[in-house]
C-alpha cells in the first residue's frame, strides 16, 4: 500500500491534502513523506511507522541511549551517522541499524560492508535519532571554544591535514579534518559552541560577519606542539541557511592550512618513472609556458615546488607570487611573495618583470590582465609556472580564450599542461573484490555506460591500453576490507597518492596543429594528436586502469575520471 492510501486509511490525510502534496512533488525532489511532514498534514511518527510496515522492519518509538551501541556507530562514522540519521542500538542480543528511510546509501553500505551483513535495519523518526546522536556524541562542557580551536588545528598539523572544516548540521556542529583517508570527524559540538567557535575564527581574522555574505581572511595560528612555528590559516566563510533561526547570521567555516608542507623529489611524491622524467624536462626550458590545472587541494602547488626545487640547480634567479606563501622555499636564488587585498596578481608580475628573474611561477592565473603580463613574460624571455583553474589538462585553450588571450601567441610559448589529482587508492592488504552486479544499480549502470565510452571513444582506439584486449566488459571491481585491518587502521585506503595527465607539447605535437589550429579548442582531436606523438594518458584512462586492476573502488573512480 503507498503512503498516501495508508495515511489516507488510518485518518490521518486527506484527499484534499494528499493532492496538494502530489503537486509539490511533482515540482520538487523532495520526498513524498517529508513533503507530507513540512506541511504539517501527518506528523513524523505517522511517517515512519508507515515506512516501517511497508518495508518489514521493526519501529523504534523510543532509542534509549544505554541501548546504544557507541563503539560500532563510530565505525560507522560521524557524517554518515548525522547525514543520513542512523544509528546502532543493541535490542534482544541484536544490533540494529536505525535509521529515518531506506536510503540509498543505508542500502549501499549494508550491501558493501560484510561486517554489516547481521545486523537488522529498524526505523524510528529523524528527530529521535538526532536526540540519540546528541545524548551519545556531543561533546559535554569542559574546554573553552579557544581551546576546542587551537585543539583542532593541532591535530590537523600532527596528521598533515590541508583544511579544517566547521560544518553546520541540524543543530549541531562538526570539525572535520581532511586527511590521506577520506574525511575525519573530530569533534561534534553544540549548536552555541560551534557557532561561538566561527566567531573567534572571524575575531582572529579581524573581521564582523554580516548575515548572508561570504567572507575569505586570513590569520596566523602559533603552534605550541611545533615548539613556535607559525602556520598561515586561510579562511573561507560560508553563509548558510536554516528554516529554523531565518534571523540569525550563520556561517560555516573552511580553514586551510599552509606553511608546514614539506618539499619532496617528484618520485618520492608518486609519480612513475616517466611521468617524473617528463616533469623534469622543465630543466631544458629557456622560456615558455608550464601550466597545472586541477581543482583545490589536488596536490598543483606541491608538484610546482618540486620542480621549482630542480630549476633552482640553475642558480638564476627565481621569483614566485602565491595566495599566500604554502611552503617556505630556502634556496637563496627564490623570492616568495605574498599577495594581500591591496597587492593583487597583476601588480605583482609587474613587478616581477621589472625584477628581472629568470623563471616565475604565477599561484593563480584569474583573469585577464594577469594572463596577458604572464603571456608578455613567457614571451620575453621568461620561464613561466602557473596554476588555472580548469576541468582537464585540455581545456586550458578555451579558458585562455574567455581570458582574450591570443591562442596562436599562447600555443607557440606553451610547453606543457598538466591535470593532477590526489586520491586514496585501496589497502592491499584487505581490500576485497566482488561481482560487479552486486553493486548498486546507479553505480553499475554508470560504470557500464563509462566502459562503453572508453571502448569507443575515437580518440583511444589505438591506444596500447584499449589495444591490449584486456577487458571487454567489467565483471568484478575491488572495494574497501576489514574493519580490522591492522596495514590501514580499519579505514580500508592507503596514504594518497597524485594521478596526472601530461600534455607535452613536443616539436612533433606543434608541427601537428600548425597545420590546423582550429584543432586548439577541440579536445577530442587535441587528445588523440596528442596520444599518437607524445604518449598522453588521460585521467580517465589511467582511472580505468586502476578501477579494473583492483587499486581503486567504484566511487574514487567516479571522482577521478569526472
Amino acid at each position: 500500500m503507498k503512503i498516501g492510501e495508508y495515511l489516507i486509511s488510518k485518518g490521518k490525510l486527506t484527499e484534499a491534502q494528499m493532492e496538494d502534496a502530489l503537486f509539490v512533488q511533482s515540482i520538487s525532489e523532495k520526498r513524498l513523506g517529508d513533503i507530507l511532514i513540512e506541511n504539517g498534514y501527518v506528523n513524523d511518527t505517522d511517517v515512519a511507522i508507515y515506512l516501517a510496515q511497508d518495508s518489514g522492519r521493526e519501529y523504534f518509538g523510543e532509542l534509549n541511549s544505554e541501548a546504544v551501541n557507541k563503539s560500532e556507530s563510530e565505525k560507522l562514522g560521524f557524517n554518515f551517522l548525522y547525514d543520513n540519521p542512523a544509528i546502532i542500538i543493541e535490542k534482544d542480543g541484536a544490533n540494529y541499524i536505525v535509521c529515518g528511510g531506506i536510503t540509498g546509501n543505508i542500502s549501499e553500505r549494508t550491501a558493501l560492508d560484510k561486517n554489516l551483513n547481521g545486523f537488522k535495519i529498524g526505523i524510528s523518526t529523524k528527530k529521535k535519532i538526532y536526540e540519540a546522536l546528541n545524548k551519545t556524541f556531543i561533546n559535554k562542557p569542559g574546554s573553552s571554544e579557544k581551546e576546542v580551536l587551537n585543539e583542532a588545528l593541532e591535530v590537523a598539523l600532527l596528521k598533515g591535514s590541508p583544511n579544517v572544516r566547521i560544518k553546520r548540521s541540524e543543530n549541531f556542529y562538526l570539525i572535520i579534518i581532511d586527511t590521506d583517508n577520506g574525511q575525519e570527524t573530530i569533534r561534534i559540538l553544540s549548536l552555541e559552541s560551534g557557532q561561538r567557535i566561527i566567531n573567534i575564527i572571524a575575531s582572529n581574522c579581524q573581521l564582523t560577519l554580516k548575515k548572508g555574505e561570504g567572507f575569505d581572511a586570513k590569520f596566523i595560528f602559533v603552534s605550541s606542539v611545533y615548539k613556535g612555528v607559525k602556520a598561515n590559516i586561510r579562511v573561507a566563510f560560508l553563509p548558510i541557511s536554516s528554516k529554523l533561526d531565518r534571523e540569525l547570521a550563520l556561517f560555516e567555516a573552511v580553514l586551510r592550512i599552509h606553511g608546514l608542507n614539506k618539499v619532496f623529489d617528484l618520485r618520492y611524491i608518486g609519480f612513475s618513472d616517466n611521468k617524473a622524467e617528463t616533469l623534469r624536462k622543465s630543466y631544458t626550458y629557456p622560456n615558455g609556458f608550464i601550466i597545472s590545472t586541477g581543482p583545490t587541494g589536488s596536490g598543483k602547488t606541491t608538484t610546482f615546488y618540486a620542480m621549482l626545487k630542480l630549476l633552482a640547480q640553475k642558480k638564476r634567479p627565481i621569483l614566485t607570487i602565491e595566495d599566500p606563501v604554502e611552503i617556505e622555499l630556502k634556496e637563496p636564488n627564490i623570492t616568495q611573495m605574498n599577495i594581500s587585498d591591496d597587492f593583487g596578481y597583476a601588480e605583482a608580475v609587474r613587478i616581477m618583470l621589472r625584477s628581472e628573474p629568470h623563471i616565475m611561477m604565477i599561484g593563480e592565473i584569474r583573469d585577464e590582465i594577469t594572463a596577458k603580463h604572464a603571456l608578455i613574460a613567457a614571451e620575453t624571455g621568461h620561464l613561466v609556472l602557473a596554476t588555472l583553474h580548469t576541468n582537464s589538462s585540455l581545456s586550458v585553450f578555451n579558458r585562455f580564450k574567455s581570458l582574450n588571450v591570443d591562442l596562436m601567441q599562447f600555443f607557440s610559448l606553451l610547453r606543457i599542461v598538466t591535470a593532477q589529482r590526489l586520491y586514496s587508492p585501496l589497502c592491499p592488504a584487505c581490500k576485497k573484490s566482488i561481482s560487479a552486479d552486486t553493486l548498486p544499480s546507479l553505480y553499475r549502470a554508470a560504470l557500464e555506460e563509462n566502459l562503453k565510452f572508453t571502448l569507443e571513444n575515437p580518440s583511444l582506439k589505438d591506444s596500447d591500453f584499449i589495444n591490449s584486449g584486456r577487458f571487454t566488459e567489467l565483471n568484478s571491481v575491488c572495494v574497501r576490507g576489514e574493519r580490522y585491518c591492522d596495514d590501514c587502521g580499519g579505514t580500508g585506503y592507503i596514504k594518497r597518492r597524485p594521478m596526472i595527465e601530461i600534455a607535452e607539447f613536443n616539436d612533433a605535437v606543434k608541427e601537428e596543429i600548425y597545420n590546423d589550429l582550429n584543432i586548439l579548442p577541440n579536445n577530442s582531436k587535441l587528445e588523440q594528436i596528442l596520444i599518437n606523438l607524445s604518449n598522453f594518458e588521460p585521467l580517465k584512462i589511467q582511472a580505468f586502469q586502476s578501477l579494473i586492476n583492483g587499486e581503486i573502488d567504484p566511487a574514487t573512480y567516479f571522482n577521478l575520471s569526472r
